[in-house]
C-alpha cells in the first residue's frame, strides 16, 4: 500500500508548539493570555491580538517553530513498522507555501534528525486544497493520513481513503474517519 502522510499535527506537534511560543510572546506583548479558551485555531481568535501582530510575529518566526517540533508520541516506530510490513511511505507536506527559505532541506533535515523513514518527501502549497490531492493521485496513494478538513474532503471526494487526525480545529465535520494516535492508525492498517 502506498500510504501519504501530512507533517503537521499528524507527524508532528505543531499545534503544541505554536500555542506554547503564542503564549511567551503574548507576556512580551501585552500579557492578557488566551482570551479564547475554544477558538478553532490558535492563529485565530485565541489571543486578542490585531492580525498585524499575529502575521508578523508567526511569519518572522515559522521557521524556529518547524525545526523545533517534536514528533507526536511513537511516530518513528509505526512509521518504520508500516514500512517493514512492505508499505511504501510517502511524507506529504504542504510546506511549499512561501513560508519557509527553503522548505524541501528544512523538512528533509527535520525528518533525519528524528529518525522519521520515508520512501519520498513530497512539498505542496498548504494554501491550494487541490494541491495533495493532484500528488496523491499522481502517486497512486491508497491512504491519506491528514488533519485538515478541506484537504479530507477533498480527498475523499476523488476517491482517496483518509484517515484524519483528531485534532480541536476539525471537529466540525462529522463524516470523517478520525484516528487519535499512531498506535491506532498502524493497527487499522495491519489489521
Amino acid at each position: 500500500m502506498n500510504i501519504g502522510i501530512d507533517i503537521d499535527n499528524v507527524i508532528s506537534n505543531f499545534d503544541d508548539t505554536l500555542l506554547r511560543e503564542y503564549l511567551r510572546h503574548d507576556k512580551e506583548l501585552r500579557n492578557t493570555g488566551i482570551i479564547n479558551e475554544n477558538a478553532e485555531y490558535v492563529r485565530r481568535g485565541m489571543f486578542d491580538w490585531t492580525d498585524e501582530e499575529e502575521k508578523k510575529f508567526y511569519y518572522e518566526n515559522i521557521e524556529n517553530f518547524a525545526k523545533n517540533l517534536q514528533p507526536i508520541e511513537n511516530v518513528p516506530y509505526y512509521i518504520k513498522k508500516l514500512k517493514e510490513k512492505g508499505h511504501k511511505i510517502f511524507i506529504i507536506t504542504g510546506r511549499n507555501n512561501g513560508e519557509y527559505t527553503n522548505p524541501y532541506e528544512l523538512t528533509e533535515k527535520w525528518l533525519n534528525k528524528y529518525n522519521i523513514y520515508y520512501d519520498k518527501l513530497i512539498l505542496t502549497d498548504a494554501y491550494d486544497k487541490h494541491a495533495k490531492t493532484e500528488v496523491c493521485l499522481a502517486n497512486n496513494i491508497d491512504l491519506m493520513i491528514e488533519d485538515s478538513i478541506k484537504i479530507c474532503l477533498d480527498l475523499i471526494n476523488n476517491n482517496v481513503k483518509v484517515f484524519t487526525m483528531n485534532t480541536r480545529y476539525n471537529q466540525q465535520e462529522q463524516n470523517l474517519d478520525r484516528v487519535s494516535t499512531w498506535k491506532e492508525i498502524y493497527e487499522r492498517i495491519v489489521k
